[in-house]
């Protein structure tokens, strides 16, 4: 009888035990403070019209300190789109770290910066279980791979806001803002939950990220996958088979006007979490063997 109570205790107290010490393994992290660029594959839709710098002094550029960033940065990574040819235009820098886990969050600084009140309307994207071979586009083509947030940072859009999910995923490829993952929000920045996130100022657009940083956050867990913006859920959908794969980070043009390169993406802090295998489980299925056998 003694035996059975020691067990039912031990059984009771493991979850808690392991609930409160599982750890987590920072896989990538990148500040963008020394050249980082041997780390990616960037691709681009075969008409290149941009530039990819992994080393922008964007402070140097009167851009403020990214909110994840310490203080004495100064770099991160800038991408422009379409800078003078006149036609569509993307760009996708996939990290060559692969994420080879169900349950992992990914996390990155974005600052959508334009000149003016208005500008030619550009996405920037933030993916997960990227090939490293396909680039990212929302429409003009619909292109990609894994799963990815796109996003404009001044409203020019009637689609300011959409997301990507595979056809290998099981999903539509751009996701249709009608569908139910969009949490009602829809897709146009004038809609209340985006003015709301997004308010001007301190944006220069209601309802789009421009020339503010903004946070990025990727979950994923076993099916799920959801898309924060400022700490705020902007959508959330399901997926099939898994997400393994490459983080993504990109800009795309999907108009033919031009900016001059005055338009620009810049990145900073990018990090994957995914759990670390707990340990504390395994000592504490070791203690109940323990128990049980001493009480025999």
């Amino acid at each position: 009888m003694k035996r059975i109570l020691m067990l039912t205790l031990c059984a009771a107290l493991l979850p808690m035990l392991c609930g409160s010490q599982v750890s987590a393994a920072l896989i990538i992290s990148d500040d963008y403070e020394v050249d980082s660029s041997g780390n990616y594959s960037v691709v681009n839709d075969g008409t290149p019209n941009g530039t990819v710098n992994f080393v922008y002094d964007y402070i140097a550029a009167g851009i403020p300190l990214a909110p994840n960033s310490t203080a004495g940065d100064t770099l991160g990574l800038r991408m422009t789109a379409n800078d003078s040819a006149g036609a569509v235009d993307a760009f996708t820098a996939f990290h060559n770290t692969d994420i080879n886990s169900n349950i992992f969050s990914l996390k990155v600084d974005v600052f959508m910066r334009f000149v003016g009140t208005t500008a030619t309307t550009e996405y920037a994207h933030v993916g997960v279980g990227g090939n490293g071979t396909t680039f990212n586009q929302v429409f003009s083509p619909i292109s990609g791979s894994g799963s990815f947030i796109a996003f404009t940072g001044d409203g020019g859009s009637a689609s300011d806001y959409r997301w990507y999910l595979s056809a290998a995923n099981g999903g539509p490829t751009t996701v249709p803002n009608t569908d139910a993952s969009y949490l009602g929000h829809g897709s146009n920045g004038t809609g209340a939950f985006y003015t709301a996130l997004f308010p001007a100022p301190p944006s220069t657009i209601a309802g789009s990220p421009g020339n503010i940083w903004a946070t990025v956050e990727v979950k994923v867990k076993n099916g799920s996958i959801s898309y924060f913006m400022q700490n705020q859920l902007v959508f959330k959908g399901t997926y099939t088979g898994n997400l393994y794969g490459l983080a993504s980070l990109g800009i795309v043009d999907t108009f033919t006007s031009v900016d001059g390169g005055s338009v620009a993406t810049i990145y900073d802090n990018l990090e994957v979490i995914v759990p670390e295998p707990a340990s504390l489980s395994l000592l504490g299925l070791s203690l109940i063997g323990l128990l049980a056998g001493r009480r025999r």
